[in-house]
């Protein structure tokens, strides 16, 4: 990756503006990682899925133990 890279240029101005102390190359490394999540982002995007080839779970808590259950 090369100082130009927009990539590494948005990591290093994250970087700045939370105050993590990141050297060229932890940026560098950042940068690769990030850049080749968006790539495989994309190629979820690019997918031809319909809203029933995956079916989201329906989330249904726990019950909350009563305080008349018993101990073990």
């Amino acid at each position: 990756m090369t100082d130009s890279d927009p990539t590494l240029d948005y990591v290093k101005s994250a970087a700045r503006m939370l105050a993590l102390p990141l050297s060229d190359a932890q940026a560098a490394r950042v940068a690769t990682h990030l850049a080749r999540t968006a790539t495989l982002a994309l190629l979820l995007d690019a997918a031809p899925l319909a809203a029933h080839d995956e079916p989201a779970q329906v989330y249904e808590p726990a019950p909350f133990p009563s305080d008349d259950a018993p101990s073990r």
